[in-house]
Protein backbone atom coordinates (compact mmCIF):
# COMPACT_ATOMS: atom_id res chain seq x y z
CA UNK A 1 0.00 0.00 0.00
CA UNK A 2 2.99 2.01 0.64
CA UNK A 3 4.51 1.86 -2.05
CA UNK A 4 1.39 2.07 -4.30
CA UNK A 5 0.66 5.95 -2.49
CA UNK A 6 4.43 6.40 -3.21
CA UNK A 7 4.25 5.51 -7.18
CA UNK A 8 0.74 7.62 -7.22
CA UNK A 9 2.18 10.41 -5.60
CA UNK A 10 5.28 10.32 -8.01
CA UNK A 11 2.76 9.46 -11.25
CA UNK A 12 0.33 12.53 -9.94
CA UNK A 13 3.57 15.18 -9.56
CA UNK A 14 4.75 14.32 -13.11
CA UNK A 15 1.40 14.53 -14.20
CA UNK A 16 0.82 17.94 -13.00
CA UNK A 17 4.18 19.06 -14.61
CA UNK A 18 2.90 17.86 -18.28
CA UNK A 19 0.75 20.69 -20.57
CA UNK A 20 -2.36 19.25 -22.73
CA UNK A 21 -3.83 21.43 -25.68
CA UNK A 22 -7.47 21.61 -26.46
CA UNK A 23 -8.59 23.50 -30.00
CA UNK A 24 -12.21 24.81 -30.29
CA UNK A 25 -14.11 23.06 -33.88
CA UNK A 26 -13.16 25.69 -35.26
CA UNK A 27 -8.97 26.02 -35.05
CA UNK A 28 -9.75 29.88 -33.58
CA UNK A 29 -8.64 29.25 -30.31
CA UNK A 30 -6.05 26.84 -28.20
CA UNK A 31 -6.14 26.37 -24.70
CA UNK A 32 -3.29 24.58 -22.80
CA UNK A 33 -3.93 23.58 -19.58
CA UNK A 34 -1.79 21.34 -17.02
CA UNK A 35 -2.00 18.13 -15.49
CA UNK A 36 -3.50 19.40 -12.68
CA UNK A 37 -5.97 21.14 -14.70
CA UNK A 38 -4.93 24.50 -14.45
CA UNK A 39 -5.48 27.01 -17.07
CA UNK A 40 -1.59 27.90 -18.49
CA UNK A 41 -2.81 29.85 -21.42
CA UNK A 42 -5.40 30.96 -24.46
CA UNK A 43 -4.41 31.72 -27.64
CA UNK A 44 -7.24 33.24 -29.85
CA UNK A 45 -6.38 33.56 -33.58
CA UNK A 46 -6.06 37.57 -34.91
CA UNK A 47 -9.30 36.53 -37.77
CA UNK A 48 -11.28 35.54 -34.79
CA UNK A 49 -11.55 38.77 -33.56
CA UNK A 50 -12.77 40.51 -36.59
CA UNK A 51 -15.22 37.41 -37.77
CA UNK A 52 -16.46 36.10 -34.37
CA UNK A 53 -18.62 37.75 -32.11
CA UNK A 54 -18.34 37.51 -28.70
CA UNK A 55 -20.96 34.95 -27.54
CA UNK A 56 -19.43 32.44 -30.15
CA UNK A 57 -15.70 33.37 -29.14
CA UNK A 58 -16.76 32.78 -25.58
CA UNK A 59 -17.84 28.99 -26.47
CA UNK A 60 -15.28 28.74 -28.59
CA UNK A 61 -12.91 29.44 -25.61
CA UNK A 62 -14.78 26.90 -23.29
CA UNK A 63 -14.76 24.44 -25.87
CA UNK A 64 -10.93 24.51 -26.40
CA UNK A 65 -10.80 24.37 -22.13
CA UNK A 66 -12.91 21.62 -22.18
CA UNK A 67 -11.18 19.74 -24.75
CA UNK A 68 -8.08 20.16 -22.63
CA UNK A 69 -9.19 19.43 -19.65
CA UNK A 70 -10.55 16.26 -21.21
CA UNK A 71 -7.20 15.13 -22.43
CA UNK A 72 -5.92 15.39 -18.75
CA UNK A 73 -8.34 13.57 -17.71
CA UNK A 74 -7.48 10.58 -20.14
CA UNK A 75 -3.93 11.09 -19.58
CA UNK A 76 -4.63 10.58 -15.58
CA UNK A 77 -6.85 7.73 -16.05
CA UNK A 78 -4.07 6.14 -18.24
CA UNK A 79 -1.09 6.58 -15.26
CA UNK A 80 -3.55 5.69 -12.17
CA UNK A 81 -4.59 2.59 -14.00
CA UNK A 82 -0.71 1.54 -14.72
CA UNK A 83 -0.83 1.56 -10.98
CA UNK A 84 -1.86 -2.02 -9.46
CA UNK A 85 -2.41 -3.02 -5.81
CA UNK A 86 -3.50 -6.58 -5.84
CA UNK A 87 -4.49 -6.56 -9.56
CA UNK A 88 -6.29 -3.66 -9.11
CA UNK A 89 -5.60 -0.60 -10.62
CA UNK A 90 -5.22 2.50 -8.43
CA UNK A 91 -8.03 4.26 -10.09
CA UNK A 92 -10.21 1.78 -9.13
CA UNK A 93 -8.95 1.11 -5.81
CA UNK A 94 -9.17 4.85 -5.29
CA UNK A 95 -12.66 5.11 -6.49
CA UNK A 96 -13.56 2.11 -4.13
CA UNK A 97 -10.53 0.74 -1.59
CA UNK A 98 -13.33 -1.95 -0.92
CA UNK A 99 -13.13 -3.41 -3.62
CA UNK A 100 -9.54 -5.23 -2.74
CA UNK A 101 -12.09 -7.07 -0.15
CA UNK A 102 -13.23 -10.77 -0.40
CA UNK A 103 -16.98 -10.19 -0.87
CA UNK A 104 -18.96 -11.10 2.31
CA UNK A 105 -15.74 -9.97 4.48
CA UNK A 106 -17.35 -6.49 5.14
CA UNK A 107 -18.63 -6.10 8.67
CA UNK A 108 -17.10 -9.11 9.92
Amino acid sequence: MTALLESATTETGRLAREEFVGTAADGMVTATVSGAKELLDISIAARAHRTVDNITLGEAVVEAVRAAEALAEERRAEVMSGLRLGGVGADAFLADPMSLLPRGTVGR
